[in-house]
């Protein structure tokens, strides 16, 4: 009987033994993934600490990056040591010790991982709200730059958004100069543009043979829908005698401050500061002068481009401005440009090429001596 237990007892032994053999040849967790884990556990605790992740916002980011990296579940072969040659005899206890330590493992690990877990969304706050502080802080600093960079040029240059925001003066400098130039340009270039615009859009419907219909809301309409500068805001009003088959144009002109007054800006290195060079008196006046003119012949242009059936004789064009008497306080309504042009007389006109004082010439046009200041012109009768 003893030497039956003895065999079975030798038995267990072996297959506790064989068991341990087979384990430790098992492969337990993936080196790589393992040494990753050892990595970031040493990081951690060496150079990403906590303290150093409150005080380094770069800290703070390799905090996180090493708490993403999760510790690979335990293996029941990572508790197997090497087993002895000579180690049947013990094989079954440490086999017992293999599993228990493997059970409290199991144990242990979703409660590290949670504390992990955990670690990594307040480190993540961390870092979000250190993002808010730096963004601020950046923030704050860009807006005392900028201040101080519109604190270099004159009291009176009100800067666009786009130009405010731009680093350096010397940039802001070269992107006011060129705006300016734009502007003048299109200034200058008025009855092109308006007439490029006018040659595609004008598709007037045939007016009421009876009585004209609404030829004179058409006109205003079109002549609202002409493409102009920003800064020229027009009111228009239109009347319309059928019995004299003439229209009547009352146009609300921009004043002289249309045209850029300061010629260009530049950057005094030496003092940091931004320089203004006015505009001469003349080519104000000469430009000024040129938009009424323009904006005169675009009106005519404008008004025969929607008689389509050629119900107008003429169309009549006063071009008004509205100021203040400086010498008596009064306001008023001075008109600068009166002008008749009859149907024939106006279609014979080179509108696209020709200097546009020249055709108003040839239109007898009444013309302000000096539209900048504002001198009238007596309104031809109606």
């Amino acid at each position: 009987m003893a030497s039956f237990d003895d065999r079975e007892r030798r038995a267990a032994e072996l297959a506790a033994y064989q068991a341990l053999w087979n384990l430790w040849r098992c492969p337990s967790r993936s080196a790589p993934t393992t040494e990753n884990w050892e990595t970031a556990c040493r990081m951690l605790q060496t150079y990403y600490t906590v303290t150093k992740a409150r005080q380094d916002r770069a800290a703070c980011e390799m905090r996180i990056h090493y708490l993403q990296v999760a510790e690979p579940l335990p293996q029941l072969a990572d508790f197997v040591p090497p087993p002895h040659y000579y180690g049947v005899a013990d094989a079954q206890h440490q086999l017992a010790q293999v599993r228990h330590q493997y059970q409290l493992a199991r144990l242990r690990h979703p409660v590290r991982d949670a504390q992990r877990l955990k670690e990594l969304e307040t480190t993540k706050a961390l870092y979000t709200a250190m993002q808010v502080a730096d963004a601020r802080e950046r923030a704050a600093e860009t807006t005392r730059r900028r201040e101080w960079q519109r604190s270099r040029w004159p009291k009176d240059v009100v800067l666009d958004r786009e130009i405010y925001d731009l680093d350096g003066i010397a940039a802001q400098v070269e992107r006011q100069n060129a705006n300016i130039e734009s502007r003048v340009a299109a200034l200058r270039e008025l009855l092109r543009t308006g007439l490029r615009r006018l040659t595609g859009d004008v598709d007037s419907p045939p007016p009421d043979p009876g009585d004209g219909g609404d030829i004179a809301a058409r006109v205003e309409a079109a002549l609202s829908a002409i493409p102009l500068p920003p800064n020229i805001a027009s009111a228009v009003t239109v009347g319309y005698s059928q019995s004299r088959r003439q229209l009547v144009i009352e146009y609300q002109l921009p004043g002289v401050e249309v045209v850029p007054k300061v010629k260009a800006y530049r950057h005094v290195k030496a003092r940091d500061t931004v320089v203004a060079t006015a505009r001469p008196a003349g080519q104000v006046k000469a430009l000024y002068a040129s938009i009424i003119a323009q904006l005169t012949l675009l009106a005519l242009a404008a008004a025969f481009a929607v008689d389509a059936t050629h119900r107008l004789d003429a169309v009549i064009f006063d071009g008004v401005i509205d100021r203040v008497d400086p010498s008596t306080g009064q306001a008023g309504r001075p008109c600068l440009i009166s002008v008749r042009a009859d149907a024939d007389t106006f279609a014979a006109l080179d509108l696209s090429s020709s200097d546009p004082f020249v055709l108003l010439q040839r239109l007898s046009a009444k013309m302000s001596p000096n539209p900048t200041d504002c001198v009238p012109v007596r309104p031809l009768p109606q």
